[in-house]
């Protein structure tokens, strides 16, 4: 296809004849930019084929260049961290071309990590049980054997840079494609509260003017285990001899030392509003004043008993796992971080709903735009980000169930 423009079809058909693939059909149950198919080989066993096509203006870490650095890191993990690099499922075949990349993995029957939240398992109702039993493992394969294979210095201004600054960097992506009457304006009314804009209340915080975060910066990095651990990342497989299976899938793409909080964040963001928002949909209506700028947004239906019971065992959960009770040693603040960092998962998904243009459909089938996931999340986030700032001036700390029962409480629905 020398001088034409790839699509994802075009590179998919090249893959299949390259690597004599029967495509089987299309996955559809992820959150990336990339295109994901199941595929039989001329074996007969079967594989996952993930396709990128380079796209203009989409967001980092949705890029042609992340993707094809998630095989930099894998084999960086694989020579640093063997341990975590078991559960990684392994790559098979690389194949790129002039503006778009692929790979294929084998295909693990499986499940994500949150289903058994969705669906309970046995006399385990809500699932929670089973939930924490398999996060046991997924933290000690992840986070103590792969995080804790190496540390580093955190660089001055790390935290505000990477988990503040990252949605100020993006918020462009927002003014072109959301409505003016939403992005542009000072102050807000969501779901009844008053907030102000998530990018001045940051941009504050950023230049020194707001609530002082500096403290909760972690004091050191340590080696880049995943770096975008949600829930749909790590899949759980059938027992093995009573124990635990899980594989690991789709890293960040760097190989840059990390702060393992930011995966517990975006862990605990995928229970919170990202996989709800993707099954559930949202609902965003006129706020109950009606006057400019007040809005209610909630899940179309609502949120698994599952989600809500997991959330907020979180962080007591972890407070009681002696591995990351040993990794994180010396980090006082990083369940404020944790907290912080959650919150800007949700404004920072706002963008990245906006680069992924694949179809998404609810449980019941009934379609998402990207719009409408971006609007939704844009709202959830300024009312979290406003109720910290809120909480961090007047106490100094984040009172963990107040913040994240503003979406586990009575959020609107349809």
């Amino acid at each position: 296809m020398v001088g034409a423009t790839w699509t994802d079809e075009t590179a998919l058909a090249r893959v299949a004849d390259e690597l004599s693939l029967e495509v089987i059909a299309e996955v559809l149950d992820g959150g990336s930019s990339a295109r994901v198919y199941r595929a039989r080989r001329s074996d007969g066993s079967e594989v996952a084929v993930k396709v990128l096509v380079e796209q203009p203006g989409v967001v980092d870490g949705h890029d042609l260049s992340s993707f094809q650095g998630k095989l930099t890191q894998i084999e960086r993990i694989r020579a640093h961290a063997p341990a975590l690099a078991a559960r990684y499922t392994p790559v098979l075949d690389s194949l790129d071309g002039d503006g778009w990349a692929a790979h294929t993995t084998l295909w693990y029957d499986s499940v994500d990590a949150a289903a058994c939240l969705r669906d309970g398992a046995g006399e385990d109702r809500d699932g929670v049980g089973t939930f924490f039993g398999q996060f046991m493992a997924i933290l000690a394969g992840l986070f103590v054997d792969g995080y804790g294979a190496g540390s580093s210095p955190t660089p001055a201004g790390h935290l505000l840079t990477v988990n503040v600054g990252r949605f100020l960097r993006r918020f462009g992506m927002l003014e072109r494609a959301l409505p003016a009457e939403l992005v542009a304006r000072d102050e807000l009314v969501v779901n009844g509260v008053p907030c102000r804009s998530p990018r001045a209340l940051l941009a504050q915080i950023v230049a020194g003017d707001g609530p002082q975060v500096g403290h909760m910066a972690p004091p050191r990095l340590m080696f880049c285990a995943h770096g975008d651990a949600n829930t749909r990342n790590l899949l759980v497989g059938a027992p093995v001899d009573g124990a635990v299976d899980f594989q690991i899938i789709d890293p960040r793409g760097s190989c840059d030392p990390w702060d393992p909080v930011y995966d517990l964040a975006k862990i605990l963001f995928s229970l919170s509003v990202w996989d709800p928002a993707l099954r559930l949909g949202f609902t965003v209506q006129a706020g109950r004043r009606r006057g400019p700028g007040s809005y209610d947004v909630g899940f179309r239906r609502s949120t698994y008993d599952g989600y809500r019971a997991a959330i907020h065992g979180f962080l007591p959960f972890l407070d009681d796992h002696p591995g990351i009770a040993a990794l994180l040693g010396g980090d006082e603040h990083w369940r404020d971080r944790l907290l912080l960092t959650h919150d800007m998962h949700v404004l920072a998904e706002a963008p990245c709903r906006l680069s992924d243009p694949k179809p998404k459909f609810d449980c019941l089938g009934e379609p998402s735009s990207p719009q409408q996931l971006s609007i939704g999340h844009y709202l959830l986030g300024t009312l979290l980000v406003n109720d910290l700032v809120q909480q961090l001036s007047t106490t100094g700390t984040i009172d963990a169930d107040r913040h994240l029962g503003l979406l586990t409480g009575d959020l609107p629905v349809g």
